[in-house]
């Protein structure tokens, strides 16, 4: 037992710290980091080669995508793989910005580099299911 005055070492384990970010949130990382780094061409007509709509924060699956790219960013700066970030361009970045810049079937479809149109979600295009349809899947 200590006593009341006594100062106890602080016992934290260093695995249970979470790493420290080279940016606060993902939009400062896309604003200062990844729009910077990106250079595509970008089509004036919707529906067109490849497109990124200039509200692109009004588009839930953008924002999502380029969370998850974050994320992975951070983690491939934090490892000690000096392999790690041609992985995260390879593995992440290029798969995600192929489906996000797809004029044709993106999430950004709609829009052209010069102007929004909202995109609806897709549980406004589908049927729901009758309640107890999946009843008998067993999951």
């Amino acid at each position: 037992m200590t006593a009341p005055d006594e100062t106890i070492a602080d016992e934290t384990d260093p695995a249970d710290e979470t790493p420290s970010r080279r940016f606060p949130t993902f939009d400062a990382w896309f604003d200062a980091w990844l729009s910077a780094i990106v250079a595509r061409r970008l089509s004036t007509s919707p529906g067109k080669n490849r497109v990124f709509c200039p509200r692109w924060w009004e588009h839930p699956e953008v924002v999502v995508r380029l969370h998850s790219l974050w994320t992975a960013w951070e983690a491939a700066t934090a490892a000690e793989d000096g392999a790690a970030m041609s992985g995260w361009w390879v593995h992440h970045a290029d798969p995600q910005l192929r489906t996000m810049l797809d004029a044709e079937h993106g999430p950004m479809y709609r829009c052209s580099r010069d102007s929004h149109q909202d995109t609806p979600a897709l549980r406004n295009e589908f049927v729901a299911a009758p309640p107890g349809w999946f009843d008998d899947l067993g999951v």
